[in-house]
C-alpha cells in the first residue's frame, strides 16, 4: 500500500513539473487561442443567421450546412480542454442555439414527408439535448426583475419537449436500415427522464414506456439482433394491445436461430405459466413432441393438466397418446371429458365414438379364429354391443357438422349395419354416395 502512495505522489510531482516547461506552456496557449478562434467562427456563423432565420430569407439548405460548421467549430473549441467552467454555461447556450433550428427544420421536412439527412437528424438531437442539459447545468440560477428564471424555464421546457424526438429518430433509422442506432434511440426515449433529472415529470413521450420497448422490440428482430430482442422482451409484453404478438414474434425467433431446443423450453416455460392463455403454443408444443415419442407427449399433457385440469388442448393430447397406444378405454375417459369442456367439438365426440368402434373392429377381428361355435358367437355379441354402444358418438359429432357427412357417415352405415338398422345404413349410404 505505501509503495502505490509513494508512486502517485512520484506522478502528480512529475506531472506538476512537466506542465510548467516551455513547451508544455506554449501548447497550452496555442490550445487557447484556438479555442477562442473557433468560438469566435461559430459566433460569426451564428449572428449572420439569426436575422435571416428570423425573417425567413435563409433558406434550409443553407441553415444546415452553415449551422453544421458552427457547430463543429464549438465542438473543436470544446475539446480542447481549455475553456474554464465559468464560461460553460455561455459555450453551451451557444451549441443549443445553433442545434434547435437545425432540429425544426428536420422536424418540418418529417411532417411534409420531405427526405432529410437521418444521421445529420440523430446526431443534432444528441447534441441539442446534451447542450441543452449542460447550459441548464452550468448557468447560475438568477431571480428578481433582471432575473434569468423565465429563461431558464424555457429552455427546460424545450429539453423536455425535445424527449419524443428520439422515438421519432428511431422509426427514421430503422427505416434507413440502421437498427443500432435506432436501439440506441429507443434507449434514450426510455430513459429520457433519468438521464435528465432536471426536467422530470415534465416529457409527453406521447407513447408509453411499454409502446416504445415493443417497437424497439421488432426493430431487433426485423434486423436479427436476438440478443436485443432479449433486453426488450418482459418491458414489450406490458403493451396489452401488443403482447401476443411479441410472444409470438419471440417464439419464432428461437426457430429462426435454428434453435429448437430453447424453442421448447421456452414454449414449456411458458405454457406451465398459464396454459388457458396459451393454448396455441400447447398445440405446438404436442405436437414437435410427438416426433421424439407418444411418452414425451403424455408427459407434457399431464404437466399441464396438473395446472389446469380442465384445459381441453391438454386433455385432447393425452387421449390422443392413449388411443394411439391402443389404450381405448382409458382414451374414451379422456375424450369424454374433451365433450364435457366443449360440447360442440365434432373431434371429441367422432374420438369417443372411434375408441368402441376400434375395439369393435379388433374383436371381430379375432372372430375367424375362434373354433368354439358358442365363444364365437358371443364374441359376436360382444362386438355389435361395442358398435351399438359407438353409435351416439358419432350421432353427437353428426350433430356438430351436420353438412359434411364425409367426416361421420361411414362409420354410422358399419354401426347401423352391425347392430340391423337397414333403414338407417341406407340413409348413411346415400349420403356418401355409396
Amino acid at each position: 500500500m505505501k509503495k502505490i502512495i509513494v508512486s502517485l505522489a512520484v506522478l502528480f510531482c512529475a506531472g506538476n513539473v512537466m506542465a510548467q516547461t516551455p513547451e508544455e506552456k506554449a501548447a497550452l496557449k496555442e490550445a487557447k487561442k484556438e479555442a477562442k478562434t473557433c468560438l469566435a467562427e461559430a459566433q460569426k456563423i451564428k449572428d449572420a443567421l439569426e436575422p435571416k432565420i428570423q425573417d425567413k430569407s435563409a433558406d434550409d439548405s443553407e441553415v444546415l450546412e452553415k449551422y453544421a460548421k458552427a457547430v463543429d467549430f464549438v465542438n473543436k473549441a470544446l475539446k480542447t480542454n481549455t475553456i474554464e467552467e465559468k464560461r460553460f454555461g455561455e459555450v453551451y447556450k451557444m451549441l443549443a442555439d445553433l442545434t434547435l433550428p437545425v432540429n425544426n427544420i428536420f422536424l418540418s421536412k418529417a411532417s411534409n414527408k420531405m427526405t432529410f439527412d437521418t444521421l445529420y437528424f440523430y446526431n443534432n438531437l444528441k447534441a441539442l439535448t446534451e447542450s441543452l442539459h449542460k447550459e441548464l447545468k452550468y448557468t447560475k440560477l438568477t431571480t428578481g426583475e433582471y432575473g434569468n428564471e423565465a429563461y431558464l424555464k424555457t429552455k427546460k421546457l424545450h429539453l423536455a419537449n425535445s424527449g419524443v424526438y428520439y422515438i421519432y429518430a428511431a422509426q427514421f433509422l430503422a427505416d434507413i436500415k440502421r437498427p443500432d442506432l435506432a436501439l440506441e434511440a429507443y434507449d434514450t426515449a426510455m430513459s429520457y427522464e433519468k438521464n435528465y433529472p432536471e426536467i422530470a415529470g415534465m416529457p409527453d413521450m406521447r407513447i408509453s414506456e411499454a409502446q416504445m420497448a415493443y417497437y424497439a422490440f421488432h426493430t431487433a428482430h426485423n434486423a436479427k439482433m436476438f440478443d436485443a430482442m432479449d433486453k426488450y422482451y418482459e418491458k414489450a409484453l406490458q403493451f396489452e394491445q401488443g403482447a401476443e404478438g411479441v410472444k409470438q414474434v419471440k417464439v419464432m425467433s428461437y426457430l429462426e436461430k435454428g434453435d429448437s431446443v430453447a424453442w421448447a423450453n421456452y414454449l414449456r416455460e411458458t405454457t406451465l405459466k398459464d396454459p388457458a392463455n396459451n393454448t396455441d403454443y400447447i398445440q405446438m408444443l404436442l405436437a414437435y413432441y410427438q416426433k421424439f415419442g407418444k411418452e414425451k407427449m403424455l408427459e407434457y399433457s399431464d404437466a399441464i393438466l396438473a395446472v389446469d385440469p380442465n384445459l381441453y388442448i391438454a386433455n385432447y393430447g393425452k387421449a390422443y397418446v392413449l388411443f394411439a397406444t391402443n389404450k381405448y378405454d382409458e382414451a374414451l375417459v379422456v375424450y369424454k371429458k374433451c365433450a364435457e369442456i366443449k360440447s360442440d367439438s365434432y373431434d371429441a365426440w367422432y374420438q369417443c365414438g372411434l375408441c368402441k368402434y376400434r375395439q369393435a373392429l379388433d374383436l371381430n377381428n379375432t372372430i375367424s379364429s375362434i373354433k368354439n361355435r358358442a365363444k364365437a358367437q358371443e364374441t359376436l355379441e360382444k362386438t355389435k354391443g361395442l358398435f351399438a354402444e359407438a353409435l351416439p358418438f358419432f350421432e353427437k359429432a353428426r350433430e356438430c357438422m351436420p353438412d359434411d357427412p364425409e367426416k361421420w357417415a361411414y362409420e354410422l352405415k358399419q354401426c347401423y349395419t352391425v347392430t340391423g338398422n337397414a333403414a338407417k345404413a341406407s340413409e348413411m349410404s346415400k349420403l356418401i354416395g355409396d
